[in-house]
């Protein structure tokens, strides 16, 4: 997997089924009545770790393939004629930080998400 500028930033992955339970927290609570939360993972990582560990949980080696931002733009600047929904942002967005505060979630639903450790039912296929 190509991985731009380092994919240096910080991400906060929560599982689906911690979603699920600050729903049902949310409409048990009066305090999140017509409130709308951040509900970020249990832990806060870089998106490269935060693919290393999806590969982890498929049990395969960590393969990523650093790419500088520059050549990022100019491979995708090229490849727009054959690819037209292709878009450069998804590359470039890997370096922005998109991390968000739990703590009204923490305070009204007690928000406890558990770390990002993703497992899988069958091993990938190699």
């Amino acid at each position: 997997m190509q991985l731009v500028g380092g994919a240096a930033g910080l991400r906060q992955p929560v599982h689906a089924e911690d979603l699920a339970i600050a729903a049902i927290a949310a409409a048990a609570s009066p305090a999140a009545a017509s409130k709308f939360y951040s509900l970020p993972g249990g832990e806060t990582l870089t998106y490269r770790e935060m693919i290393g560990r999806i590969f982890d949980g498929l049990r395969m080696p960590r393969r990523t393939v650093p790419v500088p931002a520059a050549l990022w733009r100019a491979v995708f600047a090229l490849a727009k004629p054959l690819f037209p929904e292709s878009n450069v942002a998804m590359g470039i967005r890997m370096r922005k930080d998109l991390t968000f505060d739990a703590t009204p979630a923490i305070a009204d639903l007690g928000w406890k998400p558990r770390d990002f450790h993703p497992e899988f039912d069958e091993p990938a296929a190699r």
